[in-house]
């Protein structure tokens, strides 16, 4: 309760706290918030946040570990990490890259697909309760704004 009281706006319509209206804090604050519910979910099944993202993102096709680290938000010496321990359990694989052979490539396996696809409807189902007080409209839009602020600040 104390924490919606601090982030009432004062009297003069700004907030009372920087950090309030701050846009970094408000992406990381919403993040950490959405993230917790379905991380939640995760520990239930036993499913580590960060072999969710590897598998999720592998649906897709075989990545470079580079590209991989980038996209589910890890240091690319810690992913290479996190894919030795997923590779023994048999959910990913490691493959020569096709143009150049001393790249690798990562992919799923079936035991890997497996696990994450039961995940998949649990993810649009926390995303639809997620936006859903926003309506359909608002939705979309908050979705497009924040891939346009990706897009702008991608390296």
């Amino acid at each position: 309760m104390a924490d919606k009281k601090a982030a009432a706006p004062a009297d003069n319509g700004e907030p009372e706290r920087f950090v309030d209206g701050y846009l970094a804090y408000l992406l990381a604050r919403s993040s950490s918030l959405i993230s917790s519910e379905f991380n939640a979910e995760l520990a239930t099944r036993q499913v580590p946040v960060m072999h969710w993202r590897v598998l999720v993102t592998l649906l897709d096709g075989a990545m470079h570990v580079t590209d991989l680290a980038q996209i589910v938000l890890e240091k690319q010496p810690t992913m290479s990490k996190i894919i030795d321990r997923m590779e023994k359990l048999g959910l990913v694989q490691r493959q020569p890259g096709i143009a150049d052979r001393r790249s690798t490539l990562v992919s799923i396996t079936d035991e890997g697909i497996e696990v994450v696809t039961p995940l998949l409807q649990v993810a649009k189902q926390h995303e639809r309760d997620v936006l859903a007080p926003l309506g359909d409209k608002n939705a979309r839009v908050l979705v497009e704004v924040l891939k346009k602020l990706i897009a702008l600040h991608a390296p």
